[in-house]
């Protein structure tokens, strides 16, 4: 693409002034810089005074502690209930013939000290006794007892309700799923062991595909799909073309990549698409590929980059700011990451927004590992921080988030925690 190289250095300028020095595309190209500095500085007093009015908190690490569990055991998740934490593991029985809850389940304190914060155990009537619940302790036994290979998956926080998910068997939907309803103080209810069907996750993306009919096509020596009248897209004579253009006597465009059959038409690819404010995301299932690709075009900058973790999962930003995936996210200014091996197997969790509505958190999980991936994002700054892995969560009602990640899969009784403080604390903390 051609470009404008500016002034020659040394040229006059107009009205008998002397010359400038380094050229006066130097001196226009630091005074921008200037400007733009200053811009941003009052911006950002803007902000600082924005925020102490109407409140707003940087997400920090203020802790990094450690629980220790009466086994060894491999942790596999956290959740908050009320102000306790409730921790969730699997442990190797050993020569032990019964699995009792205090193998499978500890609950701790969360309180903040003068040396940082106590994260003790407490006894299990604490938080409403729910993990001394007759009825509990019984379900509970017999689960490890019908199910030799029973193991803990996952625990969730649904609004009102606690999940404790197992699985039972080989596949991972063999499931088995004890519920329990917290109240407004925290304290924890055991209600049964048939919440299957309350173990579901959000939809996988929050906008529909259109599918491209005969309607979007425009033949000619190069046919191509038009896609709202934006961008044009064909799999044909050997590669995937994307175009700005509605031409079809060429077959340049603005990206291509090879594609495995040289020799379809277009009629033997299948072609989707959506758009999310400036963004058009493209799905293209080329002619005898197995495997869609995903590519999102930015009709302001006129780029396009290949991201097939789309596909895995995908919801927007609010006001359609952009796009958030498990491996990384697009904004509508261009910026964007991909993050290497995050996405594989992801699944959309949920999303937690600020009080404020300044800030959205988005939460993706692995269901086979347990692992978490996090991306807070800020409306105001337009801005994505960078992502938190985890292997476990825990969000407390005063912003406070809890997490941790497994260093191996070895047993172990000591399990290391950081602290977070959030602006995602609970609508009843902030007008309290």
């Amino acid at each position: 693409m051609a470009t404008d190289s500016g002034k020659t250095p040394g040229t006059p300028v107009p009205g008998g002034e002397a010359t400038l020095e380094g050229g006066s595309y130097e001196v226009i190209r630091a005074r921008l810089h200037s400007q733009a500095d200053a811009l941003a500085t009052q911006a950002n007093d803007l902000n600082a005074r924005r925020k102490a009015l109407f409140g707003g908190t940087e997400l920090t690490v203020i802790g990094n502690e450690r629980v220790r569990t009466e086994n060894n055991c491999v942790p596999r998740d956290i959740v908050s209930v009320g102000k306790y934490l409730l921790f969730g593991y699997n442990v190797f029985i050993g020569l032990k013939k019964e699995t009792v809850v205090s193998d499978v389940f500890s609950l701790h304190r969360f309180e903040k000290t003068a040396e940082g914060f106590d994260l003790s155990a407490v006894p299990p009537t604490e938080a409403g006794g729910f993990l001394a619940d007759p009825r509990f302790v019984k379900d509970f036994s017999e689960l490890y007892k019908y199910y030799k290979d029973a193991k803990l998956l996952q625990l969730r926080r649904r609004d009102s309700r606690l999940l404790a998910v197992f699985q039972t068997g080989q596949s991972a939907r063999d499931l088995k799923v004890f519920r329990f309803n917290v109240d407004v103080e925290g304290r924890a209810t055991y209600v049964d062991n048939q919440g299957e069907r309350d173990h579901v996750y959000p939809a996988s993306h929050d906008f529909e595909w259109t599918v491209a009919t005969r309607e979007q096509y425009v033949l000619g020596q190069h046919p191509h799909v038009n896609v709202l009248d934006q961008v044009f897209v064909e799999t044909v004579k050997g590669d995937l073309t994307i175009k700005v253009e509605d031409n079809t006597s060429t077959g340049l465009g603005i990206y291509s990549e090879p594609v495995d059959d040289p020799d379809q038409s277009l009629d033997d690819a299948e072609f989707a698409w959506t758009q999310v404010g400036g963004l058009i995301l493209l799905r293209v299932l080329p002619f005898r590929e197995k495997a869609h690709r995903y590519l999102v075009f930015n009709a302001r900058t006129q780029h396009v980059v290949r991201i097939d973790a789309i596909g895995q999962s995908c919801v927007r930003l609010p006001e359609d700011q952009g796009i958030v995936f498990p491996g990384g996210y697009y904004l509508q200014t261009g910026d964007y990451k991909v993050f290497d091996g995050a996405s594989e197997q992801m699944e959309f969790h949920h999303a937690v927004r600020s009080p404020n509505g300044e800030d959205v958190l988005y939460v993706f999980h692995r269901r086979d590992e347990g692992s978490y991936v996090l991306f807070p994002y800020n409306l105001v700054r337009k801005e994505v921080q960078t992502p938190l892995l985890a292997n476990g969560m825990s969000l407390f009602a005063d912003g406070g988030l809890v997490v941790f990640r497994a260093t191996s899969q070895e047993p172990t009784r000591v399990h290391p925690m950081q602290v977070w403080q959030t602006p995602f604390v609970s609508d009843e903390h902030a007008t309290g």
